[in-house]
């Protein structure tokens, strides 16, 4: 039995909620995985969801990211074994499936966005 080797991680943080949901678009849609998460309070600098990604793929992400015109703040690199929250486990981020579209509730602000191109088809809340 072969014992799996625990990858180390990278940490893609953003200034606003879209461009997180795009860029997770943009990086499923080349192939990369990502996973959704809230950043521990240290890596809080923009809004309260990042993408957690192999460090093996920062420069490939990072290429991405820009070619797609997704801004983001930093990609920082996890110390080994450090243990985020999945955005749908915390209080803070909703994630809620309608057919063929996504809703993204943190807070009182909403975002809904089409499944499979990404768009953004409606946005409201916030006051």
């Amino acid at each position: 039995m072969t014992k799996e080797v625990e990858k180390e991680k990278a940490l893609v943080v953003f200034d606003y909620i879209y461009y997180a949901m795009r860029g997770k678009h943009f990086l499923e849609h080349a192939g990369y995985s990502s996973n959704e998460v809230a950043p521990p309070p240290e890596y809080r600098t923009g809004c309260d969801m990042a993408l957690e990604i192999n460090a093996d793929d920062v420069d490939a992400v990072e290429r991405i990211l820009e070619n797609n015109n997704i801004l983001f703040m930093d990609i920082l690199f996890l110390p080994k074994g450090t243990q985020l929250v999945p955005v749908y486990l915390t209080q803070l981020i909703k994630v809620t499936d309608y057919a063929g579209y996504t809703m993204v509730r943190c807070g009182n602000m909403k975002v809904t966005y089409r499944k499979g191109t990404g768009v953004i088809v409606n946005i409201s809340g916030g006051g």
